[in-house]
């Protein structure tokens, strides 16, 4: 099966206020979806170390969204209850193993998730800033990294869509910034001429090269955009900043998140 379409079981109780739970069997994740006024029916399974973005509508065209993690996840999110309006949802992320998250796991995943959602079309942020761990083990972030996509799902399923923008111009509605091409990333010095990537899509593994123009080199052959090279990787249409990401010490990172900080950099131009 492609790993595009690896299945989620979506388990859906009689009480509409009793949380939904998705189990991904690939990535051993158990993802709780919660009402806030049912966030008093979750089990003392949730009471371990875990992550959770708790969700709001956001002027009626995007959504509002904070980021968290907790030792406990289910104390931690009764505490959200009186604290943190107007949030009507929250997403709960858990191992579904013996052995669970430990404490720099959820730290780390907690940043990565802001990341994953800083990248997103018409999402806004609630943190006041980036969270995160960094002193994990490439090796430990190499396996985290399954906790992503699978998140990504149950927000689409749910009526969220975290996906980036693509190589269109980015409207008024979503951010008031217009599309961002991969060369003035390269000339703002955020992606190095020459930078080496590699797919996060493990059905369709590849490697490429960033020029000093900003093109994509597959195979001895130049593209104009992250998405036409990744299309050519695919065989169809693609979401090049979402499928390159740049090699790094660290692990990984997309071009999206290069994009976001270009973004936010120009943003913070105009502001002062």
């Amino acid at each position: 099966m492609d790993a595009d379409q690896l299945p989620l079981t979506v388990l859906v109780p009689e009480n509409a206020q009793t949380p939904v739970e998705v189990c991904d069997q690939h990535a051993a994740l158990k993802i709780a979806v919660v009402e806030r006024e049912g966030v008093k029916y979750l089990s003392k399974e949730w009471e371990v170390p875990g992550v959770y973005l708790l969700v709001e509508q956001y002027d009626g065209i995007g959504w509002g969204v904070y980021v968290g993690k907790a030792a406990g996840v289910r104390a931690r999110i009764l505490e959200h209850v009186n604290k943190k309006p107007p949030w009507y949802r929250a997403v709960l992320v858990r191992r579904d193993t013996t052995h669970g998250f430990n404490s720099a796991h959820v730290g780390w995943l907690e940043g990565r998730l802001y990341d994953m959602l800083a990248t997103a079309e018409r999402v806004v942020l609630r943190n006041a800033n980036r969270p995160g761990d960094e002193t994990l083990a490439p090796y430990d972030r190499q396996m985290l990294e399954q906790v992503v996509l699978p998140v990504q799902r149950v927000l689409r399923l749910i009526g969220h869509d975290p996906s980036p923008p693509d190589d269109k111009p980015i409207t008024a509605q979503s951010k008031s910034w217009y599309g961002i091409s991969l060369e003035r990333v390269v000339q703002a010095g955020l992606v190095k001429a020459g930078a080496n990537l590699v797919s996060t899509n493990g059905a369709w593994p590849a490697t490429a090269r960033v020029t000093a123009d900003g093109r994509i080199e597959v195979s001895g052959k130049r593209y104009s955009s992250p998405s036409k090279a990744a299309a050519a990787v695919k065989g169809g249409t693609a979401n090049g900043w979402d499928f390159w990401a740049v090699q790094s010490p660290t692990g990984p990172e997309k071009l999206a998140l290069f994009r976001a900080r270009y973004m936010e950099a120009e943003s913070a131009k105009s502001s002062g």
